[in-house]
């Protein structure tokens, strides 16, 4: 039945097509004379109508989405019209507020604030504000009291974004005093703040920032306690995901310990880690599983791909060529942006070929392998047994020399227009290969010549054979079985497939497609992309059909299955939380799969617990993108910092975050500690021994000296390589000690303590700290992105590895090839105690070569006695005296040898001409300088100096 109808005026009817216009239960209805009628629902009004009247007639102005008029209507009707329809929109306001109240008691005080509920939020609450304050003394005229107050505080915060953080706030405060018992109680030691806030926020997303020693697993402990107690969710509702088996247990034991110790006689949540996750939503979901041995047993997997490489090498020659082809990652000098650059890539990359050779360059090496596999017989850089003038300074060595035929061969680094490496004098190497051509000629030795522009067009191996057929060299290639046995005997072989190993491990962690595989290494800038990515693509079809054969899975299998299953919903998702412990080091295969199980499940809440700090298995597949890009990768999020740790001092604390957070890309956290010391308890010791190197006896000493003071104490001894340990742990085997000793490689360390913790190995080179192994160029390609931040992961390592101690934390350095990290914290005056002047700033300046650009100067002992020498031993052949005053070392000038320590700057005369040392000697004239080569039978020198010069 209509209420309150409104007709035209007289004026209307010859203006207006309106018949009439009625309120019809909370609608207002607009009929026309010979149209259709039109319907307004009051609930979408956001505002009060106004009447104006005219002259003749009445307009009422709606407050809807298009702001719609009605003009033309009698004066008298159309106010009581008004009144009707602002009298129902009175009466359904004061029903928005009722709901904004209980929306706003449902979604912000009596629970977290989540994301997923602003928009509802935004919908029923804030915009009703904003309508509010736009109208606020009409609403005032029309709502109740009660609406009015809740109005007002609800417009305070006109800001959407302060409010709904105000709101989360208010939250935890209340949750915060409520709790207070609680959170005394759950743990050994009550819970700090932001631990309770950690357990209080409960976004749709969380992230949970953890420094080392902080309590995490304390958080997820009192998190799933609380959700339990709260009635929040029931413990079949939770799901916690630990790293490995050994975490999962952990933390159900906890869980157990603080439950009971709580008085809350609860189930154990579902702790699994990712595979057992994997493998149980198959089982749920009826899918037939089983585990292949290549899973669980390497060995029985690298038995497997030694068998398919070889049979391959055997029976397909194009299968071997690109076997050999590939064996070391191309390299093209030409992309080295500066001389210490390609000094690293000499230093740490050893080229030893099919023959033999330790040569050194990729480009060498395939010249070296493919005059092996032709059968010629070539010798490397042996002395050339011919006069050579004085423009090449030292002893001549062509590249290579086929003694057979009296050839020599040289590789020249330049490109068709002769251009060299961004960090070589072109006009002198040119000029060099000019007179070597012409010392040749002169000579009547035969020399033939490569480039690397052969290499860049693909025609080294064309080039090279063209030439030794003009000159008569014969080639007879070796067979498949004789060059396989070659692979085998000279360990290229299991090289090779320790290589393509860890390969296809990245591959199946990242699920790469063949396209992917491709595009990863081209995008990486290895030459040749296209090669390896062939053989990459039939190793893993090889490994997937052998599965397929097997009827099994692997563990990759386990989570792209399971994922699979939630997708097609063959598993229904019951849990309402779950929790991520170390989520740094999530891979995006196992992140899919978590994805899977929020998109498909009700309304999960999720958490994130790990940290950015600690990040250090993207070997393994871990992807720290995910977590230092959380808002962008993941989604919208509540971020919380665990920032107190309990484990270690402020002195550990201040030179192991200082370290870690000159990376830009890393978390800021401001780490406070429980422990207060006044003094470095970050030490760095030497390695030496009565002036020899010696780790093991200089770990035994730091053993002693700590068991001296706490003869109780466990004692961590830790290293980036094992093999480090093995010997330490080798030499300890018979020596008393009191103390619990244990010995971690860096990556296994995490998660673990002792009381005192020393670190060995800094050094430099490919197998030092930080490593500058350049040899897994391919396997990094296909793993995760890496931040470009230098030596990010192995200054997270490092971090790890201080870390762990709680008292004190000794690093052993070798002074003469000083690590990198030794020198940062020498350098930029980090707070440790150096316990070893050689470690002194001008010692480490004193000690760098003058002639390369990254080596460092090390003593030597030789047939002639002690010198020092340059670490880069392949590109620099600086040596460099020994000072008879302080042992440092010694440059030589014309006449004499100045000592490089500032301290002594000691001057030894030395033989301008032959550059012996120079003795005093006396005669009927008085005392003079004598060469000390005086006496002897060959090559002697009589060279004799007043004492003056």
């Amino acid at each position: 039945m209509a209420q309150y109808i409104a007709t035209p005026s007289w004026l209307g009817r010859f203006f207006t097509r309106i018949k009439h216009v009625t309120i019809e239960q909370e609608r207002l209805v607009v009929h026309f004379r010979s149209a259709p009628s039109r319907t307004f629902l009051i609930k979408d009004f956001y505002n009060y109508s106004i009447l104006k009247n005219r002259l003749f007639s009445a307009k009422i102005n709606l407050c809807d989405s298009s702001n719609t008029s009605i003009s033309f209507l009698n004066k008298a009707q159309a106010k009581s019209l008004n009144t009707a329809l602002n009298t129902q929109f009175s009466a359904m306001l004061e029903q928005k507020v009722n709901n904004a109240k209980a929306l706003l008691k449902r979604y912000a005080l009596d629970e977290f604030l989540r994301d997923s509920s602003i928009k509802i939020l935004n919908n029923e609450v804030f915009l009703l504000a904003k309508q509010y304050a736009q109208s606020t003394n009409t609403w005032q005229q029309h709502l109740s009291p009660s609406s009015i107050k809740f109005l007002n505080i609800l417009s305070s915060t006109p800001n959407t974004h302060d409010a709904i953080t105000q709101l989360r706030h208010k939250y935890e405060k209340k949750q915060l005093t409520l709790k207070n018992d609680f959170f005394n109680q759950v743990e050994s030691n009550p819970l700090t703040t932001e631990q309770r806030l950690a357990v209080i926020r409960d976004n749709d997303k969380n992230l949970v920032l953890a420094a080392a020693g902080t309590g995490k697993t304390s958080v997820m402990v009192a998190k799933s306690l609380d959700l339990i107690a709260c009635d929040i969710a029931k413990p079949e509702q939770i799901l916690v995901l630990a790293y490995n088996k050994t975490a999962a247990n952990e933390l159900k034991e906890r869980f157990i310990k603080r439950a009971t110790h709580a008085n809350l006689h609860t189930k154990v949540p579902t702790i699994l880690t990712f595979h057992a996750l994997g493998l149980k939503l198959l089982q749920s979901a009826k899918k037939p599983i089983e585990l292949s041995k290549f899973a669980t047993d390497p060995v029985q997997l690298n038995s497997w791909l030694t068998g398919w490489v070889s049979k391959k090498i055997q029976t397909e020659p194009q299968f071997l060529k690109a076997f050999v082809d590939l064996l070391h990652e191309p390299i093209d000098i030409f992309s080295f942006k500066d001389n210490a650059q390609y000094e690293r890539y000499v230093r740490d990359n050893e080229y030893r070929s099919l023959a033999g050779h330790k040569v050194k360059s990729y480009q060498e090496v395939l010249i070296s392998n493919w005059l092996h596999l032709n059968c010629v017989v070539h010798s490397y850089e042996v002395n050339y047994h011919f006069n050579q003038g004085a423009e090449l300074s030292g002893q001549y060595q062509p590249d290579f020399y086929i003694p057979q035929y009296d050839i020599y061969l040289e590789h020249f680094g330049i490109d068709r227009q002769g251009n060299t490496r961004a960090d070589i004098d072109k006009k002198h190497y040119n000029e060099q290969i000019a007179f070597k051509r012409k010392l040749h000629k002169k000579n009547g030795t035969t020399l033939l010549e490569t480039f690397h522009y052969n290499w860049v067009e693909g025609k080294l191996e064309q080039t090279l054979a063209k030439q030794l057929k003009q000159h008569n060299v014969e080639l007879a290639p070796l067979s498949s079985d004789e060059i396989f046995h070659t692979l085998n005997n000279s360990g290229q072989l299991q090289q090779g497939i320790d290589k393509y190993i860890k390969c296809l491990q990245a591959i199946r962690v990242e699920q790469l497609s063949n396209t992917q595989i491709a595009q990863r290494i081209k995008q990486s800038g290895i030459k040749n992309y296209q090669q390896y990515a062939n053989l990459l693509v039939q190793i893993h079809d090889a490994y997937i059909n052998e599965l397929s054969t097997q009827n099994t899975i692997d563990f990759d299998d386990m989570i792209i299955q399971a994922t699979k299953a939630i997708v097609s919903g063959d598993f229904n998702v019951p849990w309402s939380h779950i929790l991520v412990d170390e989520f740094q080091d999530i891979s995006s295969a196992r992140m899919g799969f978590l994805n899977a199980i929020l998109k498909y499940g009700n309304g999960i809440r999720f958490t994130a617990v790990g940290d950015d700090w600690q990040a250090i298995y993207r070997f393994s597949g871990g992807n720290l993108a995910l977590t230092t890009r959380f808002n962008e990768l993941v989604g919208s999020h509540s971020l919380t910092m665990l920032q107190k740790t309990f484990r270690y001092n402020n002195s550990i604390s201040d030179v192991a975050g200082r370290f870690v957070m000159q990376n830009p890309e890393q978390y800021k956290k401001q780490i406070s500690t429980h422990t207060q010391v006044t003094t470095p308890q970050v030490i760095l010791l030497d390695d030496l021994y009565q002036g020899t190197k010696s780790i093991e006896i200089k770990v035994q000493q730091s053993i002693s000296t700590i068991q001296k003071n706490d003869a109780s104490a466990s004692i961590a001894i830790l290293s980036r390589y094992r093999y480090m340990l093995n010997s330490v742990q080798q030499h300890l085997k018979d020596k008393k000690h009191t103390n619990p000793l244990y010995f971690w490689t860096l990556h296994s360390a995490k998660g673990l303590e002792a009381d005192y913790c020393i670190i060995i190995g800094f050094e430099q080179g490919k197998l030092g700290f930080p490593s500058d192994n350049q040899n897994n160029v391919l396997v990094e390609s296909l793993l995760p992105e890496q931040d470009e931040f230098t030596h990010s992961e192995e200054r997270r390592l490092l971090y790890v590895g201080i870390t762990r101690a709680k008292h004190k934390a000794y690093l052993i350095a070798d002074p003469y090839a000083c690590s990198a990290f030794v020198k940062e914290l020498v350098n930029d005056d980090y707070p440790i105690q150096i316990g070893s002047t050689l470690f002194n700033k001008s010692q480490l300046k004193q000690r760098e070569c003058n002639t390369c650009s990254d080596g460092l100067i090390v003593p030597k002992t030789g047939q002639y006695g002690d010198y020092y020498s340059c670490t880069n031993t392949q590109i620099c052949e600086t040596k460099l005296r020994v000072c008879k005053s302080c042992s440092s070392p010694s440059v030589d000038k014309s006449t004499y040898s100045q000592c490089v320590n500032t301290e002594c700057k000691t001057q030894h005369p030395i033989c301008e001409k032959c550059g012996r040392e120079m003795r005093k000697r006396k005669s009927k004239h008085g005392e003079f300088l004598g060469c000390s080569g005086f006496a002897l039978k060959e090559d002697n020198c009589k060279n004799t100096r007043k004492m003056n010069v």
